[in-house]
């Protein structure tokens, strides 16, 4: 475990007597889908000399995307009050020649131009760098030689930023974004525009001063902490696990302690994240299955992605809701209120109304159609006509009507026409022959088996009809002549 120097503990205790230096550092080295990005969280190395200097430092090396942009929302809320911002980022970037973004660890392989909700946006990052002009400064490690196209839309690398005034980008290497961040930015009286210039394979961008200096000597006069104190082994291990129930044992535990401002301060910062609020409100709601899996069919309707309607929130949930917030004003947590998942119903209502009308107007159309097509056709009385309505509507609204037509009545008894039948002598192999041909010509059958059914009795009557024979389902020697001439005669 990692213990903090003497001069660290003397940071710690006078820096809530200013306003809170900012540090965020993210680095990805390890794709699910690309190749290794040598270096690539070396930035994160940065931490301790930061957080030495003074900084409030968060870190995430090899994050998913969801874990990413917890940690940027989170950044977007503690900026406001801080006085000097500094964001190291490093991996692989792609671009579409404006915008870029990094990627996270599990980004797909071809992650597509609308598919980058969960990659750090560089113009969120600028943006909110801009809340400390003069004093804000964005660190890119990156391959700049690796300028590879992986879709129609993106290449990898870096697009041409928008870069907010008062906000200073520095891009290179990997291994130099983290030296730029421990041997210059964290560097007391460090001219951080003095190294970038003489440090070779590092491009300046935005706001370039003769000279910037991020830490300056900003130490107030404390009663020194001895090395024996028995607190201190105790503050350390909860600073390592940096969790309010670390924090809030360390308070129980050792009230008197000198840092027990700073393990305070701590502790209400993660008690009140309004991420972590967000989750335990949406918590309290004691959410059901069925009522999460109507959300999730909500946003489906709503065109947002949910990736399933399981009851399950997982990431591609917590990403639809992020983006519904979005897109209605909310703050981006991820995590519902009872009036969201309202406004979700009403505007699902909304869209399945619509999708109603909508689907009504189509039907009625296609109905008309339906009826006018049958007007040219069935609704003559041919059986010609009925076959051709009945081709183009199998289904449609007088199919019923021509089949019917089409479907002669054959007598259940006819002694006469099953003895003429009979008296043809037809065996199985012929009475293949005869629904093969029948068959062939439209006249369904059924199995063609030489086994004459009710499907078989049916196709002889409707070809009789079609003939102007006498339609009994019966063969006799007109109607077997005129069907093996026709066949043959296709």
């Amino acid at each position: 475990m990692r213990r903090l120097t003497f001069s660290a503990v003397f940071t710690i205790l006078a820096s809530p007597l200013f306003a809170d230096d900012l540090a965020l550092l993210m680095g990805v080295d390890r794709y699910q889908e690309f190749r290794r990005v040598a270096g690539g969280t070396d930035v994160v190395v940065g931490i301790s000399a930061l957080r030495d200097a003074g900084y409030r430092v968060s870190s995430l090396e090899n994050g998913a995307g969801q874990d990413m942009r917890r940690l940027l929302d989170r950044l977007a809320v503690d900026a406001a009050g801080a006085e000097r911002l500094v964001v190291g980022l490093s991996g692989r970037f792609v671009t579409d020649g404006r915008r870029t973004w990094l990627l996270a660890a599990d980004a797909p392989a071809r992650p597509g131009l609308f598919m980058l909700e969960d990659a750090v946006s560089l113009d969120s990052v600028l943006a909110v760098l801009a809340q400390a002009p003069g004093q804000a400064v964005l660190v890119l490690g990156l391959d700049a030689s690796d300028t590879s196209q992986i879709d129609p839309y993106l290449r990898q690398g870096l697009g041409d930023l928008d870069i907010p005034q008062g906000v200073t980008v520095f891009s290179g290497p990997p291994n130099v974004a983290d030296n730029i961040m421990t041997d210059a930015i964290a560097v007391q009286g460090g001219d951080v525009m003095e190294f970038a210039r003489n440090t070779r394979a590092v491009q300046i961008a935005g706001y370039q001063p003769r000279n910037l200096v991020m830490q300056t000597d900003r130490s107030v006069v404390v009663e020194p902490t001895q090395a024996n104190d028995p607190s201190l082994s105790f503050w350390q291990d909860a600073q390592a696990a940096n969790t309010a129930d670390a924090y809030r044992v360390f308070l129980l535990g050792h009230p008197g302690s000198p840092y027990a401002a700073e393990a305070g301060r701590r502790l209400d910062q993660i008690e009140n994240d309004p991420v972590r609020l967000a989750e335990q409100a949406e918590a309290m709601l004691g959410l059901t299955t069925a009522q999460r899996r109507a959300i999730q069919g909500n946003l489906t309707l709503l065109d947002y992605d949910t990736r399933g309607v399981d009851g399950i929130f997982g990431q591609g949930t917590r990403r639809a809701i992020r983006n519904w917030q979005q897109i209605n004003g909310f703050e981006q947590t991820s995590y519902l209120t009872a009036e969201q998942i309202n406004r979700i119903d009403a505007q699902a209502s909304r869209r399945q109304a619509e999708i109603d009308v909508a689907n009504a107007a189509i039907q009625a159309e296609a109905e008309r159609l339906d009826r006018a097509y049958w007007e040219e056709t069935g609704a003559r009385g041919t059986q010609a006509g009925y076959r051709a309505y009945l081709n183009r509507y199998p289904e449609g609204v007088f199919a019923d009507e021509a089949t019917r037509a089409l479907t002669p009545a054959v007598p259940v008894e006819d002694d006469r026409a099953r003895a003429q039948e009979q008296a043809l002598n037809i065996n199985p192999v012929m009475g293949r022959l005869i629904e093969s041909r029948l068959s062939q010509m439209g006249f369904d059958p059924g199995p063609v088996d030489g086994q004459f059914d009710a499907d078989t009795r049916r196709a002889i009557g409707q070809y009789q009809a079609d003939r102007s024979m006498n339609a009994t389902g019966y063969l006799d020697q007109p109607t077997l002549a005129r069907l093996l001439a026709d066949a043959f005669g296709r």
